[in-house]
């Protein structure tokens, strides 16, 4: 059976609700389409109304504009232009609308974005329930079949509840229950369960599931989820579960202390600290790391790659650093240079969306419109190749930024890889820096490739975002520019072209989920523990040698000594280290905006001024020096108490009499 299937389509403008019950049962795929009789004559019918279910999935590639979350720029991550005219409607970034207040319970979604995942969410679940009560009518199916596909059907389920739970926080659990249409309200008038409770739900089913999910799929079957993908989705909403923000504590407290379910009073998010739930996370990780099926994509060192600083190590990884080239074993697995299928590194992932979103990065003279930047703070969290911090850089690879004027700029090319070369005369503090830094980030006189096409003044440009610059605010006629002078080069191919005779762009894998981020999961919940827990038979607890084990693969594979025995010495230490790792490792994959709110920093950070280099100046008029970005969208920014959620749409609460509202938003 072809499980390519829609995974991430999404429907563009949701259709109006009908009797007050919809939130949990409009059906209308399943009216136009089927006789109720007819979906479980055979394979093909079941199969077709199965597809219907996923094509209801929120877009899993709108991270960058046209989404159904907040995406990058609802956080640090990124910042936009704004709202802006593309031609015959006005491009809206989903992340900036929340940030500069212009989300209401009310009006939750633009031009093809949209925040109320929890009316398609449950249309699948309705579905997932009729599939589940009829499977074992289909004739054509025999009980190997059937058990599969039961365990596939249960996934979707999760992952559509998972939909709603990071969005909106806790939902109602309907179990198998289907509910009938068009009875009255007080049918419908069902509670929210509690965010542990909504936890442990998802997180069951997804193990059950994963029991007869296959473990890999052929070439027809790429995108679709494995066990793999069930398992270690579990083991990130453990982990958010475990976090400060839903496990007691300050951050619980600060949000939701007032966030109790009206029909018995019981605290939706629990204010007492559990630690179980980090070794629980921790045991989750475990079970794919013990898989042995996943490890992190490398890729042979040659004569292209950068000899290793002295101070990490040269053994052959995965035990250090030794025998890869850093940048390519990074880098390629988001180009599209990295075949999908031979991948170890990717557990679950999608090409939609990817390549479409190209032309929010790309100069905007080159095909491109250069509406997202990112801030001065992403930048800088990336190390030097040696691992040290800008401001404590060594004197071997120094981190240079000053003065702000020509005498700063590095004095001849230097080949980083086989695919990179740093350009003579690039501003000094972009040198000496990771591996990574280079995969992810584009800054003025960055060499842009673009080798698809041959037209003169489409290949090989050093792009520059100062005033006067070949892509400077000069030139743009809509307000839409590179506000901060970076742009993020994580998806750009060496062949990439978006404009020029010949011009094409290489297919892309979004990883929805890869295995660096389970061996980060499994560092930051083993960090937590104070004992040794049993899970189930798995036995976690904060072994510092574990930790380094899950933990120095990531660091290695950057071309960076691993963690030291001092960072492991202090807790709040290493979940500094780990958090600034995920901000580095998993930039632009879409994990940060949810990742800043469960460690409950997200109003710290809010309330810091983003800044950027001075685009407005030329650029050895004071370009390189940072300054608070003055872009209108940026400007407006604001944080408010109610955005740790997105609310639940004005017209479920209202429909529904037991359907408690997010805090702070309308009811």
């Amino acid at each position: 059976m072809k499980k390519i299937l829609l995974f991430s389509s999404l429907i563009a403008i949701m259709l109006g609700m009908g009797s007050c019950g919809d939130y949990l049962n409009v059906d209308s795929y399943f009216a136009d389409t089927f006789r109720e009789d007819s979906i479980f004559a055979n394979k093909y019918n079941i199969t077709r109304y199965y597809n219907g279910a996923v094509s209801l999935l929120p877009k899993e590639g709108g991270l960058w504009h046209y989404g159904s979350t907040p995406g990058l720029t609802g956080s640090d991550e990124a910042v936009s232009c704004g709202t802006w005219n593309g031609g015959f409607l006005d491009i809206q970034y989903s992340g900036t609308m929340l940030t500069t207040n212009q989300v209401t319970a009310s009006s939750m979604s633009g031009w093809t974005w949209d925040f109320n995942v929890w009316e398609p969410c449950y249309k699948i679940v309705r579905k997932c329930n009729i599939l589940l009560s009829n499977i074992s009518a289909v004739p054509d199916m025999n009980s190997i079949e059937k058990m599969q596909f039961r365990c596939q059907v249960r996934f979707l389920r999760a992952y559509a509840y998972y939909w709603i739970l990071r969005n909106q926080g806790p939902f109602v659990i309907l179990g198998d229950e289907i509910l009938s249409s068009n009875e009255n309200t007080e049918y419908y008038s069902h509670s929210r369960n509690t965010m542990d409770e909504c936890v442990d739900y998802i997180c069951t089913e997804l193990t059950e599931a994963a029991e007869y999910m296959a473990e890999e799929h052929n070439q027809n079957e790429l995108y679709a989820p494995t066990k793999g993908a069930a398992l270690a989705l579990a083991a990130r909403i453990r982990l958010t579960a475990a976090s400060p923000l839903y496990n007691g504590g300050t951050a619980a407290s600060r949000y939701f202390s007032d966030f109790k379910r009206k029909s018995d009073g019981e605290y939706y998010v629990s204010q007492t600290y559990d630690e179980r739930k980090w070794a629980v996370a921790a045991a989750a990780a475990k079970k794919v790391i013990d898989m042995k099926r996943y490890e992190l994509y490398t890729v042979p060192a040659d004569q292209y790659t950068v000899e290793l600083p002295a101070n990490v190590p040269s053994e052959e990884y995965p035990n250090g650093a030794g025998g890869i080239d850093p940048f390519r074993s990074y880098s390629e697995q988001f180009t599209g240079e990295a075949v999908a299928m031979t991948n170890p590194e990717l557990i679950w992932g999608t090409a939609d969306g990817v390549n479409d979103q190209l032309a929010n990065h790309f100069p905007m003279t080159l095909g491109g419109w250069g509406a997202m930047s990112v801030p001065q703070r992403m930048v800088d969290y990336f190390y030097m190749v040696d691992g040290r911090d800008i401001k404590n850089a060594s004197a071997e690879y120094p981190y240079n930024n000053r003065p702000y004027d020509n005498t700063c700029i590095t004095q001849a090319d230097k080949t980083l890889s086989k695919n990179y070369v740093l350009k003579g005369g690039t501003y000094a503090a972009y040198d000496n820096r990771e591996p990574r830094f280079y995969a992810n980030i584009g800054f003025s006189n960055r060499l842009w490739t673009m080798s698809s096409t041959n037209v003169t003044g489409k290949h090989d440009i050093q792009v520059t975002y100062f005033r006067g610059g070949n892509n400077g605010p000069q030139l743009s006629t809509n307000n839409v520019y590179c506000t901060t002078g970076y742009v993020c080069t994580k998806y750009v191919h060496l062949t990439d072209a978006l404009s020029g005779e010949s011009a094409r762009t290489i297919t892309k894998v979004l990883p929805l989920i890869r295995y660096a981020e389970v061996l980060l999961t499994y560092a930051e919940a083993l960090n937590h523990l104070t004992k040794e827990w049993d899970i189930d038979g798995i036995k976690v607890s904060r072994n510092t040698e574990e930790i380094k084990s899950a933990f120095n693969r990531i660091r290695y594979r950057a071309g960076l000594p691993g963690v030291s025995d001092e960072e492991l010495a202090d807790v709040e230490t290493f979940d500094k280290i780990v958090q600034r790792e995920r901000a580095i490792e998993l930039f632009h994959e879409g994990h940060r905006f949810y990742d800043i709110r469960r460690w409950g920093i997200v109003e710290q950070l809010e309330k810091e001024p983003l800044t950027g280099l001075n685009v407005n100046l030329g650029e050895w008029n004071g370009f390189y020096q940072p300054c608070v970005i003055q872009h209108s969208a940026i400007r407006e920014r604001v944080w408010k108490d109610k955005m740790i959620l997105l609310p639940l749409n004005l017209n479920e609460v209202r429909k529904a009499p037991t359907l408690d509202q997010n805090p702070g938003w309308e009811k």
